[in-house]
């Protein structure tokens, strides 16, 4: 390790590793290195605003830069300089109107039981727009274009973009598709009908329980999650991870 580094580890791993330990959100640092899977980026990337280099010990590791057998050799591009931050929207969710964690990736609303669709109306700014009957309904970031909004046929958007994309989850009405959303436009979702309980679920990780009484809005952040890469094209990490990884 260079002389003028300084490593903290998350209290997790620093009892595995006899090391005293930081809450990840109080770090004060560059960089800050999540070894797992998608999970473990999006749980760094909730927690703080530092640049989160994804080191992958998962499946697919869409979010994570590196795979297991490169980490020395990227630890020596870093030391040098040869790597770039790039910046991608978040979503905030509040849930009448108290706010709630944000989303690198996705909220989605789903119906809480099994075989059960739900009905949403869907207002898009100060603007009716839909009422939809589904299991869930799916609003996800430029990264999260790639991850459960894409596996329901969603738009791939490109990272820098400011936009969002609502998909939806085994919609009753076979024309509803994916709608993209600017930035300026907050996204609000209410129920039509009784006993319509559901779930929010924020990036995969954190559940919410709501019902027909309840409001969720969704909006764009101020705050932007913040990867490292050496790649210099987001097309390269499309085409290595949803491309060559696809199985014939």
């Amino acid at each position: 390790m260079p002389p003028d580094w300084e490593l903290y580890f998350d209290r997790e791993t620093a009892r595995f590793l006899n090391r005293r330990g930081t809450d990840i959100g109080s770090m004060k640092v560059d960089m800050i290195i999540a070894v797992g899977g998608d999970g473990t980026v999006l749980r760094a990337i909730q927690l703080a605003g530092t640049p989160v280099l994804g080191i992958n010990m998962g499946g697919l590791g869409f979010l994570s830069e590196v795979e297991i057998g490169e980490v020395e050799r990227s630890m020596y591009r870093i030391m040098r300089g040869e790597y770039r931050i790039e910046s991608t929207l978040k979503l905030k969710v509040f849930i009448n109107g108290a706010e709630t964690l944000e989303c690198a990736n996705e909220a989605v609303i789903h119906t809480s039981r099994i075989a059960k669709i739900r009905k949403f109306k869907l207002y898009i700014g100060d603007s009716f727009f839909d009422t939809t009957t589904a299991d869930g309904i799916i609003v996800a970031t430029p990264i999260g274009s790639t991850s459960y909004s894409y596996s329901a046929g969603g738009p791939i958007i490109y990272p820098t973009l400011d936009a969002a994309v609502i998909s939806y989850i085994a919609p009753f009405r076979s024309r509803i598709r994916p709608v993209v959303i600017p930035p300026d436009k907050d996204i609000m979702v209410r129920f039509a009908g009784k006993d319509q309980s559901s779930v929010v679920i924020l990036d995969g990780q954190t559940e919410y329980a709501v019902d027909e009484r309840d409001e969720i809005v969704i909006r764009v952040s101020e705050n932007k999650a913040r990867f490292v890469t050496f790649r210099d094209s987001f097309y390269d990490r499309i085409r290595e991870k949803l491309i060559k990884n696809v199985v014939y």
